[in-house]
């Protein structure tokens, strides 16, 4: 009989205690896990030197899903329009050239028509062909 009243004699494990071991040993395993990931990261040779041979220099939205982005690869910079599903290249340039310069040079070939001289065309060829 005296085992069977030693037993009964234990204290009884409080839920508040088990619940607090039970956080705290969750915490130091995650904490170990983090610490182990963040030291592969910086001990892994060669793994975050993967040098690309394009390099975004810039972008811009024109739109809720279109783009305009420059990328460079090697020494020249190469224009690209992003869509969805489509990548379509508008302009390839010498690396770091004067933009505005290349802007006012297009600019000078194409003839500038304002655009409420053309439309004035646009309506009255219109209505020439609606009056005959």
């Amino acid at each position: 009989m005296p085992i069977l009243i030693q037993a009964a004699e234990t204290q009884e494990v409080s839920p508040t205690g088990s619940l607090l071991r039970m956080i705290l040993g969750l915490a130091i395993v995650l904490g170990v896990m983090v610490a182990i990931a963040w030291l592969m990261k910086r001990m892994t040779p060669g793994l975050n030197q993967h040098q690309s041979v394009a390099r975004i220099v810039g972008g811009v939205n024109v739109g809720s899903r279109e783009k305009v982005v420059v990328v460079q690869v090697a020494d020249r910079w190469i224009v690209v329009g992003v869509a969805p599903g489509q990548v379509s290249s508008l302009a390839n340039l010498e690396a770091g050239a004067d933009i505005s310069a290349i802007v006012a040079e297009q600019a000078a070939a194409t003839p500038s028509t304002p655009f409420s001289a053309w439309l004035k065309k646009a309506i009255s060829k219109k209505s020439m062909s609606e009056n005959p």
